[in-house]
């Protein structure tokens, strides 16, 4: 089963099992995970399941949460990430992926019953087989989408072309769920500097971490992306 370990100084202070759908962590004693530290909101964050996936997510907190030292508003977890909370360091362990064997690299877990390993463990395997295939010029940047929920029956997309599209039209490489999407929604483009992602014309708004997006925007690894129903994770592969 998935664990929290909570840390302050590097000391151990309590195991927490992921045995709900959802834990809220916070300074307040309502909280499943309570933090006594003046730099933690009342109600600063949760960890929720989504299918095979934790998630953690940030509570409009003051002083924001990160994971691994960078701050994010969702983000799924993987196993060891450090969710950082204040002063205090929230160890997550999920210890069927542990079973897997150590030398499996860490990534994002895309497991359903019969086998667990993770999306982005699983492109690093598939990545050391050459294939003619996913060959690219040296140096490109690589990137791609892992879906959280509200998705129509993908797991991970990789961005391969010049100009991916999202919508609920046959065209669209990434299909989205939701009343009132038109054909094309929301496009990323790659670039030599990255990837960038800019909304289509109609009356769905995209949303980056939250925030509706204007004109054309960088994404950045670990960005969430909502449109309709469906919200999903932007990755940069290293």
């Amino acid at each position: 089963m998935a664990r929290i370990e909570v840390r302050f100084n590097d000391v151990v202070l309590k195991e927490v099992p992921l045995d709900k759908p959802s834990i809220t962590i916070g300074r307040s004693g309502k909280n499943d995970i309570v933090l006594d530290n003046m730099a933690v909101s009342r109600k600063h964050a949760r960890i929720y399941r989504e299918g095979p996936r934790f998630i953690v997510e940030d509570l409009k907190s003051l002083n924001g949460t990160f994971v691994n030292s960078k701050k994010v508003s969702e983000w799924i977890l993987s196993d060891n990430d450090q969710v950082l909370i204040g002063k205090h360091a929230l160890l997550f362990i999920e210890e069927d992926v542990q079973s897997t064997g150590e030398a499996v690299r860490k990534g994002q877990d895309i497991a359903e019953q019969t086998l667990v390993l993770e999306t982005k463990k699983q492109r690093e395997l598939l990545a050391r087989v050459p294939q003619a295939t996913a060959e690219r010029k040296s140096g490109e940047i690589r990137g791609g989408v892992t879906i959280i929920s509200g998705g129509s029956g993908q797991e991970d997309i990789e961005l391969t072309r010049r100009l991916t599209v999202a919508g609920k039209g046959d065209h669209a490489d990434i299909k989205l769920k939701g009343l009132f999407l038109g054909r094309t929604v929301f496009l990323i483009s790659q670039r030599p500097s990255g990837f960038y992602i800019s909304g289509s014309s109609g009356r769905t708004t995209t949303r980056v971490n939250g925030i509706p997006i204007q004109d054309q925007q960088e994404l950045k690894d670990g960005d969430v992306i909502t449109a309709g129903r469906t919200k999903m994770q932007f990755y940069l592969e290293s």
